[in-house]
This record gives C-alpha cells, structure tokens and sequence, in this order.
C-alpha cells in the first residue's frame, strides 16, 4: 500500500506541475502542443484517480479535486 500512496503523489506532483504551466501558457501555445499537453493531463488525471480509488481508505478530498480538475481541463477550449 505504501508505494501505491508514493505512486500517487508523485503523480499528482507531476500533474500539479503541468496544469499549473498549461493554464499558464495554453493560450499562446501551438494548438496541436496544446492539444497533446491537454491529453496528457486528462491521462495523468485518470491515472491519478484510478490509483488513489485502489487506496483505503480513499482519500476522498484528493479524489474530489481531481474529478474537479479533470471536468476544468474537459472543458478548455482548445
């Protein structure tokens, strides 16, 4: 159990890091860079919730804030 919690945060690390840089950014980006940065957050997102749902207990406050990450980066235009 213990390197599935240290899988998610490391996880969640790198997808803190990039979403702060893509909303950062994402405007001025070339739109298939864009693109391809946009999926691989929602890809990390997923993982990050498949992993912390295996969790027990769950944690429940990392779970809603992924879900409310994931539904902001479904809904960026792009």
């Amino acid at each position: 159990m213990n390197e599935e919690i240290q899988a998610l945060n490391k996880i969640v690390a790198i997808v803190d890091e990039k979403a702060s840089l893509f909303k950062k950014d994402w405007s001025h980006m070339p739109k298939i860079r864009a693109i391809t940065e946009k999926k691989l957050i929602l890809d990390l997102i997923e993982n990050a919730l498949q992993l912390a749902k295996n969790i027990r207990p769950a944690p429940k406050d990392l779970l809603g804030d992924l879900q409310k990450l994931k539904a902001e980066f479904s809904r960026l235009p792009l």
